[in-house]
């Protein structure tokens, strides 16, 4: 078995993906991973690509059916990435424990003004800093500040198995103000949140999507001396949402991973989460 070669977090057109599962399914295939990951969104709470109380059961049937398909080439996976989004919408939610997943990803991509309208976090980086401007007024630490206590909450909540993308709000706010990461006040709430993963009876991903593009990956390198004090079981993803990203930054990232002295990190094969060298 070859092992590091793997990706457990993934998007497909039953979410935000930009093709059909199995393309994804073929490309993990080709890349000669050993293992892979759907994880679709649940639903949303404002307009955009996610599962639909109509698409959860074509959205397990069609990976059953390539898992069938597949067998003799690849282990498949299917999970979901779930929102904390408040005390009803969350990972516990009773509808969640009745699907047939083998994870589940526990994530923050929105916050919600004073008025109850919630804004995406993530994503395109225009779009973020027109709703910056719309729904918080350019008030970039407010949004920051929501961020982190969703992430709060969602520590608080539990019911998943990986913590996915724990500071993912850096790239947009590092973007919207370059001299952001800097600030003190940034500093302590990143430094917070990342210290409560520890001890937590969940995986923490090292997130691979920003590092070709934007030198990035979530928690970031300047948390990596950090999360190896604190001991932190971390599982490696690409959260690819295109079919050539399935692979993206991970080898990199893996270097990353030793050079700041981690040598370490978690896979799942034949349906259990295991330790494993890093190996590149």
């Amino acid at each position: 078995m070859k092992l590091n070669h793997t990706n457990y977090h993934s998007h497909c057109d039953f979410c935000d993906g930009h093709a059909p599962m199995q393309a994804f399914v073929e490309a993990a295939v080709a890349e000669g991973l050993t293992a892979y990951g759907v994880t679709s969104h649940t639903t949303f709470p404002t307009p955009g690509k996610s599962l639909q109380p109509d698409t959860y059961k074509l959205y397990f049937d069609e990976f059953f059916r390539l898992k069938e398909l597949y067998r003799n080439r690849i282990e498949l996976y299917v999970g979901l990435e779930i929102d904390y989004l408040d005390e009803v919408r969350n990972p516990r939610l009773q509808f969640y424990g009745t699907l047939p997943t083998d994870y589940t990803i526990g994530a923050v991509h929105f916050v919600a003004n004073e008025r109850g309208e919630w804004m995406c976090t993530d994503g395109n980086h225009e779009r973020f800093r027109e709703n910056i401007a719309l729904y918080f007024g350019n008030d970039i630490r407010r949004v920051v500040e929501l961020f982190y206590a969703q992430s709060r909450c969602l520590i608080a909540c539990g019911n998943f198995d990986i913590h996915g993308h724990p500071d993912k709000i850096a790239l947009n706010a590092s973007l919207f103000d370059p001299a952001i990461l800097q600030e003190s006040w940034y500093e302590e709430l990143a430094y917070n949140h990342i210290c409560s993963l520890a001890g937590g009876d969940f995986l923490v991903e090292v997130n691979t999507k920003a590092l070709e593009q934007h030198n990035r990956i979530f928690p970031g390198i300047e948390w990596l001396p950090l999360v190896r004090r604190l001991g932190l079981k971390l599982v490696v993803n690409t959260d690819c949402h295109d079919t050539d990203k399935v692979l993206s930054g991970r080898v990199a990232t893996l270097q990353l991973l030793r050079d700041a002295g981690i040598d370490k990190v978690w896979e799942l094969h034949n349906g259990r989460w295991g330790e494993v060298e890093i190996r590149i």
